[in-house]
């Protein structure tokens, strides 16, 4: 009979062992780390939030959505990034209640005028789809100078670069979506000092939908007077006699 000997018997159990070890893979034509980008200025990616209250019901929407991420589609494991939200494009449908958001006994738009998302690593990996798998992002969310540990449901999808898609955007493309609910106490929410707005006209617990696409292609530079406006909060027109 063939012998192996031992150095054989402790190359296969390395073989088995780092097999074991790899991430969750997609059947897709790209492999390695990639980044992909997602463009704020574009206007396809979108955060809706819901608030039902007592007296009041109102939906938020913001189409402009930036940052980055990592991945290799062959080990979605090593997804990590950074996604940001100004508070000057978040609009509830009523101006004086956007004045309200932006102000600093809400959101504080001067002070802070960013919601960050730091995604540091994912668990609960699953593939579902020759292109699609679930996760949980597994991180830090940052509102209003306050920071606390996260843990958000996410859908991703990986599209490999198509004639079809180049149609669109150049690169590898991503999609990225996910529901989940924030405190706004958790983060030192509390609405102006003394009233009751939260219970009756805002909710403490806030629903968010978001759909974030990524590209492997980097956007273009902001051209430096987009940069300038860019670093300013938007401030809402005069109003008309």
């Amino acid at each position: 009979m063939p012998t192996v000997s031992m150095w054989g018997v402790r190359l296969v159990a390395l073989s088995a062992a780092s097999g074991a070890a790899a991430g969750v893979a997609l059947d897709t034509k790209a492999s390695g780390p990639k980044t992909f980008y997602a463009d704020s200025r574009v206007g396809n990616n979108q955060m809706t939030f819901f608030s039902q209250s007592t007296l009041e019901d109102f939906t938020g929407v913001c189409n402009q959505i930036g940052g980055q991420c990592q991945l290799d589609p062959k080990d979605l494991d090593t997804f990590k990034g950074r996604f940001t939200v100004r508070v000057a494009d978040m609009d509830t449908g009523i101006e004086l209640r956007n004045e309200h958001l932006r102000s600093a006994d809400w959101m504080d738009a001067e002070k802070h005028p960013e919601v960050v998302i730091e995604v540091a690593s994912v668990a609960d990996v699953k593939k579902t789809a020759a292109d699609t798998a679930t996760m949980t992002l597994v991180g830090k969310c940052s509102i209003r100078g306050k920071t606390n540990d996260v843990r958000i449901p996410c859908t991703l999808k990986y599209l490999d670069e198509t004639p079809e898609t180049m149609r669109r955007v150049k690169g590898d493309l991503i999609r990225l979506r996910s529901e989940f609910k924030l405190k706004l106490s958790d983060y030192g929410i509390h609405g102006p000092a003394g009233s009751d707005i939260i219970g009756l006209k805002v909710s403490d617990e806030i629903e968010l939908r978001v759909t974030v696409f990524g590209s492997t292609e980097r956007p273009p530079d902001a051209l430096a007077a987009d940069a300038d406006q860019d670093a300013q909060p938007r401030r809402p027109p005069p109003k008309r006699p």
